[in-house]
């Protein structure tokens, strides 16, 4: 089983192979000059693996939420290779793949942010090996209701200093990440793989109107 996995909601796209379960190429390894295209990716994964488009058995996509351009851009890519190559597309919340690398990193709930308009924020809540739910608000008023009752836990994304200083009396722990590794797509594939969608079902993003 050859698994493509891209990353769409981190500062530019990231892409990582893996083959059974095991990582054969993760762009985060190399210094890709052009890598705001994903097509430069996706060559320069085929080239240094020695695999073609045809061996791929099955995409796996970060749905966002993130740069809505970017999010929309590698969701499309994933949808239009799914359907070329007849194969499926897996959709994973870049929350989730945030909160998946902070706990195994912590073992601690996770809280992950990324940023949007007007002051407001997508904000994730990861605990007990699940995502328990993405909210959209502002960061002091959400925050502090998804982990009341909570003596401490970890952060991601760009909001970590700020979450920090509201809460002085709980164990916070700054995982020093803005987003979670592309590799988890292929490490935990086992956690994703039952979302699988064949066309005409496809993935879409993670947007303030569908969370």
């Amino acid at each position: 089983m050859l698994t493509l996995g891209i990353s769409t909601s981190s500062g530019q796209f990231a892409l990582v192979m893996g083959e059974n379960g095991t990582v054969i190429f993760n762009s985060e390894d190399y210094q890709l000059a052009e890598n705001k295209d994903v097509d430069v990716l996706i060559s320069a994964c085929l080239g240094k693996t020695g695999k073609s488009p045809g061996d791929i058995t099955n995409i796996l996509v970060d749905i966002g939420p993130g740069g809505t351009s970017r999010v929309r851009t590698g969701i499309a890519f994933a949808n239009s290779l799914s359907y070329s190559l007849g194969i499926p597309v897996c959709p994973v919340s870049s929350m989730e793949l945030a909160g998946l690398d902070a706990w195994e990193n912590y073992a601690l709930p996770v809280i992950a942010t990324v940023k949007s308009i007007s002051g407001n924020a997508y904000i994730g809540f990861y605990n007990d090996h699940q995502l328990k739910g993405i909210r959209y608000g502002t960061i002091k008023e959400v925050v502090p209701e998804l982990v009341s009752g909570l003596d401490g836990f970890a952060v991601v994304g760009y909001h970590r200093e700020q979450i920090i200083s509201l809460f002085p009396d709980k164990k916070v722990i700054d995982s020093g990440c803005l987003y979670g590794s592309v590799r988890i797509l292929i490490e935990k594939i086992d956690l994703f793989k039952d979302r699988a969608l064949i066309f005409p079902r496809i993935a879409l993003p993670i947007t303030e109107k569908t969370i």
